[in-house]
Order: structure tokens, then C-alpha cells, then sequence
């Protein structure tokens, strides 16, 4: 049943304030996007979505990102993760990530990819591609003020074993279905820019920002970033 009038504000309302919030929240990223999809015609279902948000933000108020001093600056690097065909309405898949420098959290997102991919490979292949432009673009602003993580390498982790093998050789091969755009990720790691790596998926924070996940995990993946 559609939520109309004051009901429908309400929601608009509330979810808007938890997008806000979301922003400096890594642990309801996932959450929230989910709920923000609702905007345009919510229905009673995702107002229990909201209030159960409400429960969780009442049980832990705060979420502190901690910028310890480093003595070393360290490039920036990444986490990707992606929940293939998660969403049983549209099948879209759902891309995660997040950068590091040192133990300095940059940036975190959860968000819809914008096209159905064929494969989890594929899925994943789109999240670290994701992962990949945003990386360097954290790598251009490092070079415009003058840091010395310029000329290092990029260390990006997935953990997807078929999207890292598609982003470390060269060529399409057999995946006749990814899509050729992807492919520019195998260029990076030619022009020494970006390395892949695999990751356990227990181990991987980003896999937080895709699925929703049980406290203990989220509480483990806040104190790994």
C-alpha cells in the first residue's frame, strides 16, 4: 500500500535526513540507498525499512572516523565489492567501495549500477572499475598539491578472482560479453598506475556497502578501514 499525504512526506522527509547522515556513516550507506530508491512512491514496507534504520542509529548514535597522524604519506588505495543481480525487481547489482590512505578512511559508496550485467564477473568487473576511477581521481588531487604519492602505485583489492584476472591480462579472451569499456583497467595497470589484488571476502570492509550485513560483520569491517 502507497504511502499518500502526510505519510509520504514523512518518509521523503526522514529518508532525506538519513542520506545526509549516511555521508559520514560507512555502516548505513548500504541502507539508506536502499531506502532513498523508495522516494518517488514509498509503501508501508519501507517505512518499516526506515524505522528498523532507526533502531539500529538508536543502538549505536555515533560512528567515529579516526585520522591518526602518519608519518609517511601513503597512496591511495581501494576495496570493491559487488552484490550481483541483488535487486530482484530490476536485476541490477549493487557496486561497494572504499579508499584508504594509510588508515585514513578517503571515501566510501554504495550505489546501483546503472545497466543489468550477465555475470558476477561482469558485476564485479563494473564495481572495480568504479573502484579504479575514483582512485585516480583521489591520485590527481594527490599530484596537484605536490604529495609524494604520485608516482607510486595503487593498490586496489577485490574479491572477485574472475574480474581480477579479466583486469590483469590484456584483452577481452572468451568474456565476449563484458563490456570493451571495462577493459581499460588492464591500461592502467600497464602505465604502472593501479595493481590488483585479491582479498578474502571475509576480509574485504567494502562487502558491507552491498548486502546488508549482521552487526558483528559491520562492527568488524568499521574497525578494518
Amino acid at each position: 500500500e502507497e504511502l499518500h499525504g502526510v505519510e509520504g512526506t514523512r518518509f521523503r522527509a526522514v529518508a532525506a535526513r538519513a542520506n545526509y547522515l549516511a555521508a559520514d556513516r560507512p555502516d548505513i550507506q548500504y541502507a539508506v540507498k536502499e531506502i532513498c530508491r523508495k522516494i518517488a512512491k514509498p509503501v508501508k514496507g519501507d517505512w518499516q525499512k526506515l524505522v528498523r534504520l532507526g533502531r539500529y542509529l538508536k543502538g549505536a548514535p555515533r560512528c567515529v572516523l579516526e585520522y591518526v597522524w602518519q608519518s609517511r604519506c601513503e597512496p591511495p588505495a581501494g576495496y570493491s565489492d559487488s552484490d550481483w543481480a541483488g535487486d530482484r525487481k530490476t536485476g541490477k547489482s549493487t557496486s561497494g567501495g572504499l579508499i584508504m590512505m594509510g588508515s585514513h578512511l578517503v571515501k566510501s559508496w554504495s550505489r546501483t549500477q546503472d545497466a543489468v550485467t550477465l555475470s558476477s564477473a561482469e558485476a564485479e568487473l563494473t564495481a572495480l572499475g568504479k573502484l579504479a576511477m575514483e582512485v585516480l581521481g583521489v591520485r590527481s588531487m594527490c599530484e596537484e598539491w605536490q604529495l609524494s604519492t604520485a608516482d607510486q602505485v595503487s593498490e586496489l583489492y577485490a574479491d572477485a578472482s574472475a574480474a581480477l584476472s579479466i583486469a590483469k591480462k590484456q584483452g577481452a579472451g572468451k568474456m565476449r560479453h563484458i563490456n570493451v569499456n571495462s577493459l581499460w583497467l588492464q591500461e592502467k595497470a600497464l602505465q604502472s598506475l593501479l595493481k590488483y589484488n585479491k582479498v578474502r571476502g571475509e576480509d574485504n570492509p567494502a562487502d558491507g556497502l552491498t548486502k546488508h550485513v549482521k552487526r558483528e560483520l559491520i562492527d568488524q569491517y568499521l574497525a578494518s578501514e
